[in-house]
Protein backbone atom coordinates (compact mmCIF):
# COMPACT_ATOMS: atom_id res chain seq x y z
CA UNK A 1 0.00 0.00 0.00
CA UNK A 2 1.19 3.67 -0.45
CA UNK A 3 2.35 5.70 2.57
CA UNK A 4 1.01 9.10 1.54
CA UNK A 5 2.00 10.48 4.75
CA UNK A 6 4.60 13.47 4.63
CA UNK A 7 8.12 12.92 5.87
CA UNK A 8 9.40 16.17 6.87
CA UNK A 9 7.52 18.30 9.62
CA UNK A 10 7.40 20.99 6.81
CA UNK A 11 5.69 19.24 4.80
CA UNK A 12 3.11 17.24 7.29
CA UNK A 13 2.40 21.05 8.57
CA UNK A 14 1.39 21.71 5.05
CA UNK A 15 -0.57 18.66 4.35
CA UNK A 16 -2.28 18.64 7.70
CA UNK A 17 -2.38 22.21 9.71
CA UNK A 18 -4.73 24.70 8.13
CA UNK A 19 -3.13 28.16 9.76
CA UNK A 20 -5.50 31.26 10.81
CA UNK A 21 -4.44 34.24 8.52
CA UNK A 22 -2.51 32.36 6.03
CA UNK A 23 -3.31 31.49 2.68
CA UNK A 24 -3.05 28.04 1.62
CA UNK A 25 -1.60 28.36 -1.56
CA UNK A 26 1.49 30.60 -0.81
CA UNK A 27 1.83 28.64 2.40
CA UNK A 28 2.29 25.07 0.59
CA UNK A 29 4.60 27.53 -1.93
CA UNK A 30 7.22 28.96 1.15
CA UNK A 31 5.94 26.46 3.85
CA UNK A 32 6.21 26.72 7.83
CA UNK A 33 8.83 28.84 9.95
CA UNK A 34 8.55 26.40 12.76
CA UNK A 35 9.68 27.03 16.02
CA UNK A 36 10.94 24.80 18.56
CA UNK A 37 10.77 26.43 22.04
CA UNK A 38 10.88 29.75 23.48
CA UNK A 39 12.92 31.35 26.75
CA UNK A 40 12.08 34.79 28.31
CA UNK A 41 11.21 36.96 25.51
CA UNK A 42 12.37 34.87 22.57
CA UNK A 43 11.73 32.08 20.26
CA UNK A 44 13.74 29.74 18.82
CA UNK A 45 13.28 28.19 15.53
CA UNK A 46 14.20 24.41 14.54
CA UNK A 47 17.70 25.56 13.16
CA UNK A 48 18.23 27.07 16.17
CA UNK A 49 18.06 31.06 15.23
CA UNK A 50 17.15 33.41 17.95
CA UNK A 51 13.80 35.61 17.89
CA UNK A 52 12.71 38.54 19.77
CA UNK A 53 9.01 37.50 20.19
CA UNK A 54 7.22 40.76 20.25
CA UNK A 55 3.36 39.59 19.45
CA UNK A 56 4.16 37.76 23.16
CA UNK A 57 2.57 34.56 21.31
CA UNK A 58 -0.07 35.99 20.06
CA UNK A 59 -1.04 37.66 23.85
CA UNK A 60 -0.60 34.22 25.41
CA UNK A 61 2.97 34.31 26.78
CA UNK A 62 2.84 37.94 27.92
CA UNK A 63 5.21 36.86 30.90
CA UNK A 64 7.62 35.21 28.80
CA UNK A 65 9.05 31.94 28.22
CA UNK A 66 10.09 29.32 29.98
CA UNK A 67 9.75 30.99 33.34
CA UNK A 68 10.71 28.95 36.43
CA UNK A 69 8.03 30.32 38.17
CA UNK A 70 4.86 30.16 36.19
CA UNK A 71 5.67 26.52 35.04
CA UNK A 72 6.11 25.65 38.82
CA UNK A 73 2.62 27.22 39.33
CA UNK A 74 1.01 25.99 36.11
CA UNK A 75 2.00 22.71 37.26
CA UNK A 76 0.94 23.06 40.90
CA UNK A 77 -2.63 24.31 39.31
CA UNK A 78 -2.50 21.55 36.65
CA UNK A 79 -2.35 18.66 39.35
CA UNK A 80 -5.40 20.32 40.91
CA UNK A 81 -7.55 20.84 38.06
CA UNK A 82 -6.23 21.55 34.61
CA UNK A 83 -8.91 23.67 32.92
CA UNK A 84 -12.76 24.22 33.49
CA UNK A 85 -14.68 26.58 31.54
CA UNK A 86 -17.23 28.86 32.96
CA UNK A 87 -20.04 28.74 30.85
CA UNK A 88 -23.68 27.68 32.71
CA UNK A 89 -23.18 29.28 35.86
CA UNK A 90 -20.15 26.81 36.54
CA UNK A 91 -16.87 28.23 37.45
CA UNK A 92 -13.31 26.51 38.73
CA UNK A 93 -12.63 28.15 41.95
CA UNK A 94 -9.29 29.36 40.74
CA UNK A 95 -10.88 31.84 38.12
CA UNK A 96 -12.86 33.53 41.14
CA UNK A 97 -9.62 33.94 42.84
CA UNK A 98 -7.73 34.77 39.74
CA UNK A 99 -10.23 37.73 38.96
CA UNK A 100 -10.67 38.77 42.25
CA UNK A 101 -6.81 39.70 42.70
CA UNK A 102 -6.46 40.83 39.23
CA UNK A 103 -9.35 43.19 40.26
CA UNK A 104 -7.22 44.19 43.29
CA UNK A 105 -4.32 44.84 41.57
CA UNK A 106 -5.96 46.90 38.10
CA UNK A 107 -5.37 50.41 38.12
CA UNK A 108 -8.52 50.88 37.28
CA UNK A 109 -11.39 51.93 39.31
CA UNK A 110 -14.32 49.43 39.81
CA UNK A 111 -12.54 47.19 37.12
CA UNK A 112 -14.76 44.33 38.11
CA UNK A 113 -17.65 46.55 36.25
Amino acid sequence: MFDSKPNSAEARDIAFHLHSQTNPQRHAEIGPLIMARGEGVHVYDASGKRYLEAMAGLWCTSLGFSETRLKAAAATAYDKFGFYHSFNHKTPDNTIELAEKLVEISPIPDAQA
